[in-house]
């Protein structure tokens, strides 16, 4: 595990035989609330929906469904069937909520009334009676655990034994019991006070939650950049009984990250299209709906037949699939197109490949079987926004789809808002800027085009170019009489002295040269000689789109 900190930020990843596997970000002002309970006020109750939108204190209102509404302390049986939400929920009512899942997108976070508070081998619920046990352990340590479960389980309450208590003897689970109703006690005194929305619980931070979670006997070194972070990392693991002395202070100047080559893993997880080792390739396109992954044999060749070819692809991209979903942290419904098997056994080998890499998944995912149009469909937890959502944000020119308009359809649709602009304002002149691409087109090859525009209007327009204005950005400077647009227009008037970089020939004169300055066009008398230097020069004539300038 490597744990990089800094005032806003901390990082998390998990590193198996040298490669990155897991990545978790926790940033101050964007901070998960999965596991926080609160006390919450009912908004909305939505009959249509069989659902409420919960007021708990945070910029959207939560999102709680009947069936995460605990109706009595029987949790096995107490099923909401044939129960209206109207008749359990009213607006103003104060509930006590978790949170499961972190807003994503334009969704609030999702909740639940069914409390359960982990600890490192147990996890309590105090809403329930039952007995759960990890699935991952085996039969004989399920029946062994279930015993002491059973001695050690208070009344009225539910327990669920964690894998990490693989090892654990009864008086490790008692201790971890002990210490989680005593959290619970604090928290139902909080809950008594509360007269409006508040948190009541707040989760662990992340290091420690992680700790909890996924810590095993598997991990063999944990690096940390803080001697803070490895002080509460310490702490950590002396308070639950486990000795681990292999905490190991970062101190050199180079990046943590940087020195286990994770930045650059964090890059390649943001990008669209991922390699394969045989010169394939995966494509992961994210959608409202669902996320798509294609894949393709790329550069890949093979001396054999182009079925043992597809089949070495397809299984390759399989590992590399479950890695990508863990590593980037993706959930909801997935749909993975396998380059074409017209094999049955291929299909096997390959959906058992599949789901043989996300046994090492430890978020929950189910797979189905291929379908008749040879798509894969799966669903994988959805908790988090994954690390697309963390690290990045819509692109602002394409809204996120991925598109943006070529130059040549932003030149006719700033075209067609110009028209309109001139022919509905009563004033006889406009000062307008544009990108300085667009303003090129505009004007047109020797202003040909800006012609046509005041032709057609019957009014006067300056065009200049700005390369700090967004492609499709449109600027009304100055509107008014001839005289007011051309003295707002003009960068300069005659007599003023610049310096200038000298850029090209002026093609009508070979003696002469040509500047610009933010889309204005300056002559340079005899400025041939001076080509790629910076000179001096007197304004001497200002035209609407140009100047003539004499070197001083």
């Amino acid at each position: 595990m490597l744990v990089s900190s800094s005032e806003g930020e901390t990082r998390v990843a998990i590193l198996e035989d040298g490669q990155v596997t897991e990545l978790y970000f926790d940033r101050k002002f964007k901070q998960s609330i999965v596991g926080n309970i609160y006390v919450g006020k009912v908004e909305n109750v939505l009959p249509s929906l069989d659902a409420a939108f919960v007021d708990i204190g945070v910029e959207k209102n939560a999102f709680l469904y009947i069936n995460e509404i605990v109706l009595d302390m029987d949790f096995e049986e107490s099923e909401t069937k044939g129960k209206k939400i109207q008749h359990i929920l009213k607006p103003n009512q104060l509930v006590v909520v978790q949170v499961t899942k972190d807003p994503l997108k334009s969704k609030g976070a999702r909740l639940t009334t069914f409390i359960s508070i982990p600890g490192r081998y147990l996890v309590l619920a105090p809403y329930n009676d039952g007995i759960g046990v990890s699935r991952k352990l085996s039969d004989n340590e399920r029946d062994n655990l279930r015993q002491i479960a059973k001695e050690i389980k208070p009344k009225d309450f539910g327990i669920i034994v964690r894998t990490a208590a693989k090892f654990a003897d009864k008086n490790t689970l008692k201790k971890d019991l002990k210490q989680l109703l005593k959290i619970w006690s604090g928290i139902q005194r909080k809950i008594a006070k509360a007269t409006k929305p508040a948190l009541i619980y707040d989760e662990q931070p992340i290091v420690i939650r992680l700790l909890r979670d996924l810590f095993s006997d598997d991990f063999k070194t944990i690096h940390v950049d803080s001697k803070e972070v490895k002080k509460e990392i310490s702490r950590y693991f002396t308070n639950i009984g486990v000795r681990f002395s292999d905490i190991r202070l970062h101190i050199s100047p180079e990046d943590l990250f940087e020195d286990f080559n994770v930045n650059e893993v964090i890059e390649s997880a943001i990008q669209r299209k991922v390699w394969l080792k045989s010169g394939g390739f995966i494509v992961i396109d994210y959608g409202e709906a669902l996320t798509a992954i294609d894949v393709n044999t790329g550069k890949f060749t093979s001396n054999k037949n182009a079925a043992e070819t597809i089949l070495r692809t397809n299984l390759e991209a399989a590992e590399a699939i479950s890695n990508q979903l863990r590593l980037r942290d993706i959930g909801g419904l997935i749909v993975i197109d396998f380059i074409d098997m017209s094999s049955e056994k291929d299909k096997q080998k390959v959906l058992e490949k599949f789901r043989q890499c996300l046994d090492k998944d430890k978020t929950k995912t189910e797979v189905l079987n291929f379908s008749k149009f040879g798509l894969l469909e799966m669903t994988r937890k959805n908790v988090s926004d994954g690390i697309l959502g963390t690290l990045c944000k819509p692109c602002p020119y394409c809204q996120g789809t991925g598109f943006v308009k070529s130059e040549e359809t932003i030149k006719y649709d700033i075209e067609r808002k110009i028209k309109t602009i001139l022919t509905k304002n009563p004033e006889k002149a406009f000062f307008i800027k544009l990108n300085t691409a667009i303003a090129c087109q505009i004007i047109g090859q020797g202003g040909r085009n800006l012609k046509a525009i005041e032709n057609l209007t019957r009014k006067h327009l300056v065009i200049k170019g700005d390369d700090n204005i967004q492609m499709d950005e449109l600027i009304v400077v100055s509107k008014g009489s001839y005289k007011d647009v051309e003295e707002a227009s003009k960068p300069f008037k005659v007599g003023d002295c610049l310096e200038l970089f000298v850029e090209e020939t002026y093609l009508h004169n070979s003696e002469d040269a040509l500047s610009r300055i933010d889309g204005y066009i300056i002559q340079i008398i005899g400025g041939k000689k001076y080509m790629g230097k910076r000179v001096k020069v007197e304004i001497k004539s200002v035209l609407k789109t140009s100047a003539i300038a004499e070197i001083i």
